[in-house]
């Protein structure tokens, strides 16, 4: 089966600060190893993502990065366009040139909380006015669950209010709602996913056609709503994997935050489509969340 992730996050440095040399090959590797034909859509990770809070220069470094893996593999890996408004000619020059001339095929993913500052701003207005120009979606970050302890990113309804501001100023954009439908690592993380949905619902009365949502946790309790309610081609898997542990790199399907050897299930896509399943998704709808959507939204082959 072909998989494409839209929401994978890399970095050629490692969480001991050292560069390292093998990056390229052991992403390649993850790919190999995965048990479906796996594509990814990769924007920056740490520490490139902080830089970019404080220095317009840390906006292009980090898509280089990007541009660097990416076009050594074609067709399976994709460059997402990581920009800070606030630094407004800046972003605009990267996304001309990741976009425009590199062939990324996403903005994204939009860090309001780490990068301070919000879409509902004159800043990201003009960033997603020209992400609807050049014809690419925009991946807009929604803290994925509520914890009595966590705060900041865990501001589910805040991050979708702010999104649904900016869409109030761009709605000819096409907007997609970053890792919406997921779980923590336990009970204790609260998802949001079913007030995403109820807000989207009630406010629209049904699901915007330029709204498109991504799966991040495939066992989350909120996947059998979104199957149900939510219209099969808007659906998209955006698991959130990183590259911050190894090389080598976690297996493909290991949730976001947790070591492989923790992960509550088998880190495979035949786990992810066992739990479309058991969601109630049909075989057609398996596959248009699998890699169809995604391929028509960012004009994939």
């Amino acid at each position: 089966m072909r998989w494409i992730d839209t929401h994978i996050h890399v970095s050629d440095i490692g969480e001991d600060s050292a560069r390292r040399g093998s990056t390229l090959p052991e992403l390649l590797d993850v790919l190999d190893r995965c048990d479906a034909a796996l594509e990814l859509v990769v924007s920056a990770d740490f520490p490139y993502l902080s830089a970019m809070r404080s220095d317009p220069e840390g906006i292009l470094a980090a898509n280089r990065m990007v541009h660097d893996l990416v076009h050594e593999a074609p067709g399976r890996l994709y460059g997402a366009c990581m920009v800070n408004p606030t630094f407004t000619d800046e972003a605009l020059r990267a996304m001309d040139l990741c976009i425009g001339e590199w062939g990324f095929v996403m903005l994204g993913e939009m860090l309001p909380y780490s990068h301070d500052y919000v879409m509902d701003s004159d800043e990201a207005e003009r960033v997603v006015r020209h992400a609807a120009e050049l014809d690419v979606p925009v991946q807009v970050h929604l803290g994925t669950y509520w914890h009595k302890d966590y705060e900041g990113s865990t501001d589910g309804m805040d991050h979708l209010r702010d999104m649904l501001r900016c869409y109030d100023r761009v709605p000819e954009a096409k907007y997609i709602l970053a890792h919406a439908i997921g779980c923590g690592p336990t009970r204790e993380f609260v998802p949001w996913a079913d007030m995403f949905l109820d807000v989207v619902f009630g406010m629209f009365g049904a699901w915007p056609r330029s709204f498109w949502i991504e799966i991040r946790d495939f066992q989350a309790l909120g996947v059998p709503r979104t199957v149900a309610e939510v219209p099969s081609d808007r659906i998209l898997a955006g698991t959130d994997w990183t590259t911050r542990v190894g090389p080598p790199f976690q297996a493909y399907g290991t949730m976001f935050g947790v070591g492989e050897a923790e992960n509550p299930f088998a880190p495979e896509v035949a786990s992810f489509v066992d739990y479309l399943r058991d969601a109630g998704a049909s075989d057609e709808t398996v596959e248009q969340i699998a890699w169809r959507n995604a391929a028509e939204l960012m004009g994939l082959a």
